[in-house]
């Protein structure tokens, strides 16, 4: 599995909707989802959502 680096505050895609990286813990991602709710999603369920370039 390769490992992925989302700084806090990211914009990602999950499972459960968009949302912004809280926190990195291990193989897991906290996200603070649009809807307001916080979840906790193995790294690779999470894809980066940014739209720079």
């Amino acid at each position: 599995m390769d490992s992925i680096f989302l700084p806090k505050g990211q914009r990602v895609k999950t499972p459960d909707g968009p949302g912004e990286v809280v926190e990195l813990i291990g193989d897991k991602v906290v996200i603070k989802l649009d809807n307001g709710s916080i979840s906790t999603f193995p790294s690779d369920k999470v894809e980066d959502d940014s739209s720079a370039g």
